[in-house]
């Protein structure tokens, strides 16, 4: 709570601190230009079967199109500087304009561009130069190229040191009136800039397809335009090389079917000149007949062989002489008609003549008759069968010729059907390629009008409503914190960098020492703040000291109180005074020994002058202790003596055996003995007087007595060199006053 009530005096620091860092961040928010986040979210198909393009295209089934994509590839390829420097001088971001407002600067893009530069040539010159265009009328504009102003018409060209431009009307062309100002940018340095810091390019999750691109502009609408552009882009080269490749692999069918047409052409022609040659169309067809042919002459010699058989019979049965008159077997098998008729004839004749054997002899004239007629048929005969024969032969002789000739030909049939499947199989090879590479090309073609990117946009490029940066929320916050911050660390820091005391509480880190109460400030001219019926909250406190000094002892008496500091100047003849007067008003009888035989002040507090003092009493045995008390003209109970001639040698004064004496004598004639000494801290004085007093009170002034002099009020309690050692923390400024009175180290309000 008193660390609270510490800062809480300084409310008027934090109040204008406060207001000041708000104000800042402000004035900050408004100059500052704001920036957007833009985001969109791909997802990249793994084309491992060329499915980017159709899957029926040239050699798919060969996976010549396979193109295996990962996401960390195509992200550099995303972020390529070749392909951003591309997106970049698509959207003409070699040209910023901007127009300076009463707070900060307005970007202007799209929509809100009163005037368009056409760039036809840029070099490094004109990326340092300072820009600006003016509108002077709906024909003219001014230009300013480094404080040179030149007046030139809309669209006319300007060729100037490092550059070649031409000036368009915008979408906003009435709108502004204000100077703009145009800067050059060097795309091959903004490419490296958006591929290394600005375009963020990452897998939304790990091992997903899915990429998240993100960039923050000053304009939303550009940033949506970038990535819309980076996008499209991106998926025409993904486009532009499969096309590339189906351009070639057309080339290379075309250059291949020009090859095979000539192949194709001499293969043809040999498989027609060996048909010629050999006499065939259709190989299995011509053999299928030819051993068909070969059968039916197989079977006409059979038969022809069949024939002459029965024709040697008949000679062989007609030649026999047994046989003159028998009957001629029936030759059903000939078909020689005439053979036929003299068969038969002679057949009827043999029965006619065996029925006119049986009536008739052998000579009878019919039977001669009959007999010539059958000599004159079988010579008939004879030479019948030999002509058959003879045809037969000769026919027989013709069909072994044929069937040799068929047999020959079907058994060449393997050797020309090897020959003419040689030469058909290059011409099928050929064939089926010519025939596999015309339908290839057919497909690329096709697929070349229906390719398609293996990207997809699953979100499209959109903005956040709020900036991203700077956040208007956070600034703010930070600038009511730091408002509150700065006063409590500048207060801080000077409670903790102050070398002179300044709380009480500092004095509870010495061992031993015991506060006996503490005293408010005073005003510069006053001395007395102590009298009868006094009421103030200084002569309060001092009334407060006077209990706790009985308080702090209880069963000790405290009847000789030593006052002293660390250095002059800290309020000890001042207390020494106000304490005097404060014991005086309880009837009890008090002097006061003004012991600084330095530099005495005590009288001079009281408006005193004497002639004798303690430095004669301390000199001369013939000085009573009478004759140095003197009354104070304040309270009738209080005595004083003064230091008298200063002494040469007041050190060696405070060691001789008077010293004892007087403080024997005044312990016998007063109720307490104040003895005001010199300061501990620059002589060595009060260390002679220690051993006579009951209790030593050391004052500590508020925001004087330096921390360090602290050192020397430590020694005296952890060496004990004071008698009951008690402190008095002086002049305390009304801000750090307890609410209440000091009653040893508690407070009672």
């Amino acid at each position: 709570m008193k660390e609270i009530l510490n800062y809480a005096k300084y409310w008027y620091i934090f109040l204008i601190t406060i207001v000041v860092s708000i104000g800042i961040a402000y004035l900050y928010l408004q100059i500052k230009t704001p920036q957007y986040s833009i985001t969109s979210t791909m997802l990249i198909q793994d084309d491992k079967a060329g499915d980017g393009m159709l899957k029926g295209t040239a050699f798919s089934d060969l996976q010549m199109f396979k193109t295996a994509k990962t996401v960390e590839n195509e992200i550099e390829v995303l972020r390529s500087k070749d392909l951003l420097y591309k997106v970049l001088k698509t959207l003409s971001f070699e040209t910023n304009y901007s127009v300076k407002r009463t707070l900060g600067t307005e970007v202007l893009y799209g929509e809100t561009l009163p005037v368009k530069i056409m760039t036809y040539k840029l070099v490094h010159p004109a990326f340092a130069k300072k820009l600006s265009l003016t509108i002077k009328d709906d024909e003219r504009f001014v230009w300013e190229d480094n404080g040179k102003r030149i007046i030139y018409r809309f669209n006319q060209l300007i060729s100037l040191p490092g550059y070649t431009i031409r000036v368009e009307k915008g979408p906003a062309f009435k709108a502004e009136k204000d100077p703009i100002d145009i800067k050059f940018n060097n795309l091959k340095s903004l490419s490296e800039a958006y591929s290394v810091s600005i375009l963020s390019v990452a897998p939304t999750v790990k091992d997903g397809n899915t990429i998240l691109l993100s960039l923050t502009d000053a304009v939303p609408q550009r940033g949506i335009d970038f990535l819309n552009a980076l996008i499209e882009a991106y998926n025409l080269q993904d486009i532009n090389n499969k096309s590339i490749m189906a351009r070639n692999t057309i080339k290379f069918i075309d250059n291949r079917l020009k090859y095979l047409t000539e192949d194709l052409d001499v293969v043809e022609r040999d498989v027609e000149n060996y048909k010629r040659q050999n006499r065939v169309t259709n190989i299995s067809a011509d053999a299928q007949i030819a051993l068909q042919n070969s059968g039916d002459y197989t079977q006409q010699l059979a038969n022809s062989e069949v024939q002459l058989n029965l024709i040697r019979s008949l000679e062989s049965y007609i030649n026999q002489p047994d046989n003159g008159f028998g009957l001629v077997p029936s030759t059903l098998g000939l078909k020689d008609l005439t053979l036929n008729d003299l068969i038969n004839k002679y057949n009827n004749l043999q029965m006619e003549r065996q029925q006119l054997l049986r009536t008739a002899n052998d000579k009878n004239p019919l039977v001669v008759n009959i007999s010539d007629q059958l000599a004159n048929l079988k010579v008939s005969m004879r030479e019948n069968l030999r002509n058959i024969k003879r045809a037969l032969l000769v026919e027989r002789n013709n069909l072994n010729s044929m069937s040799s000739m068929l047999e020959s030909k079907v058994r060449q049939v393997p050797v020309i059907e090897r020959g003419l499947l040689e030469r058909s199989r290059e011409q099928s090879v050929k064939q089926s390629l010519y025939h596999y590479l015309l339908q290839k090309r057919e497909e690329t073609e096709l697929s070349m009008s229906a390719m398609m990117p293996t990207s997809q946009v699953v979100d499209k490029p959109a903005s956040t409503n709020m900036p991203v940066s700077p956040k208007g929320q956070l600034i703010y916050l930070c600038s009511l914190i730091l408002g509150a911050v700065i006063p409590v660390g500048f207060i801080y820091c000077k409670d903790k960098l102050s070398t002179t005391v300044k709380d009480v509480t500092e004095l509870d880190l010495i061992p031993g020492a015991r506060v006996l109460g503490e005293l408010s400030h005073k005003g510069k001219r006053e001395t007395i703040v102590v009298g009868k019926g006094s009421r103030t909250t200084i002569s309060e406190l001092f009334r407060y000291i006077r209990n706790n000094l009985h308080f702090l002892n209880k069963g000790m008496q405290n009847q000789v109180l030593l006052v002293t500091s660390t250095v002059k100047g800290e309020g000890k003849t001042f207390f020494s005074i106000n304490l005097g007067i404060t014991l005086s008003l309880t009837d009890k009888k008090v002097c006061m020994l003004e012991f600084d035989l330095r530099k005495p002040d005590l009288l001079n507090g009281l408006k005193l002058d004497f002639d004798k003092g303690l430095s004669d009493f301390l000199i001369s045995d013939k000085v009573n202790l009478d004759d140095i008390i003197h009354p104070s003209n304040i309270s009738p109970n209080l005595s004083v003596i003064g230091c008298g001639p200063m002494p040469e040698n007041p050190a060696e004064l405070l060691l001789g055996h008077r010293l004892h004496l007087l403080f024997e004598l005044l312990r016998k004639k007063f109720d307490y003995i104040i003895v005001d000494t010199s300061p501990v801290g620059q002589v060595a004085d009060a260390f002679s007087l220690a051993g006579y007093a009951d209790a030593s009170i050391y004052l500590v002034r508020y925001n004087y007595t330096n921390k360090f002099q602290l050192k020397i009020l430590q020694d005296i309690c952890e060496n004990n060199r004071f008698n009951n050692p008690l402190i008095v923390f002086n002049d305390i400024k009304e801000t750090k006053q307890s609410y209440g009175y000091g009653y040893g180290k508690h407070v009672y309000s």
